[in-house]
């Protein structure tokens, strides 16, 4: 498993900015791979994935939306992938997104022989991604709201995406849960093209790529490594 970080400071009101990440829906704009993220219900969503030119499909259990401060989700089974993410107001009008990421690399990215480095530079560039969604407007309009999980709290402490994941792993998962394990994915996994709703031109424009064809914009963040000795003072941030 490998934890990596980024931050970035994005130029719109700290509620805007939370509103667009406690939209579930919207992940499909900006994070690499993800085609479709749909609610479905008891702060659950169901995720299309393309993972090395495969289709996958798992659900992931909203552990926090706590109002303009954090929202933390991961995979209720099979391959880990768990996401916190920090928001700091830096001002009325500009807000800092601190992303934290950890994941299976050897099942996310199987042919990358960069591992962290290459998630970290995902990460990077989602997170540019959103950024340039959300000052362009593309993500300014109020979002469907999640149901329960739109004002949830369940620390005043920041939780790693390891926390959040063995919160959810030592309940028993949702009936179905787990990469490729459904209907969908068994019937569909050979078909080359994935045709996925959330891939539209506009979305191109912007900055957002599939998985292994994105073009990771240059900017002046820093590597943002969590080495394994460090992951238990991530939450400190």
């Amino acid at each position: 498993m490998s934890m990596v970080q980024q931050a970035i400071e994005v130029s719109a009101p700290l509620h805007t900015v939370y509103e667009q990440l406690a939209a579930f829906e919207n992940y499909p704009r900006f994070m690499s791979g993800v085609h479709q993220v749909t609610p479905i219900g008891n702060d659950q969503t169901h995720w299309i994935m393309e993972v090395d030119g495969k289709r996958r499909e798992f659900d992931a259990q909203i552990i926090e939306c706590s109002l303009d401060e954090r929202v933390s989700w991961s995979t209720m089974d099979g391959p880990l992938l768990a996401e916190t993410i920090t928001l700091r107001p830096m001002g009325e009008t500009r807000t800092q997104v601190v992303a934290q990421l950890e994941a299976d690399i050897a099942f996310l990215m199987p042919s990358d022989r960069h591992g962290q480095a290459s998630l970290t530079k995902r990460l990077k560039s989602d997170l540019t991604t959103f950024k340039g969604l959300v000052e362009s407007g593309v993500l300014g309009s109020r979002p469907r709201p999640m149901g329960a999980a739109s004002s949830k709290r369940l620390s005043a402490a920041t939780p790693s995406p390891a926390a959040v994941a063995g919160r959810i792993r030592s309940h028993p998962a949702h009936p179905g849960a787990g990469w490729g394990t459904s209907a969908a994915e068994r019937s569909n996994a050979a078909e080359p093209d994935l045709g996925y709703p959330g891939t539209s031109a506009e979305l191109g424009t912007a900055g957002s790529a599939r998985m292994g064809g994105r073009n990771t914009p240059k900017d002046a963040w820093g590597d943002g490594m969590i080495n394994e000795e460090e992951r238990g003072s991530a939450h400190d941030m």
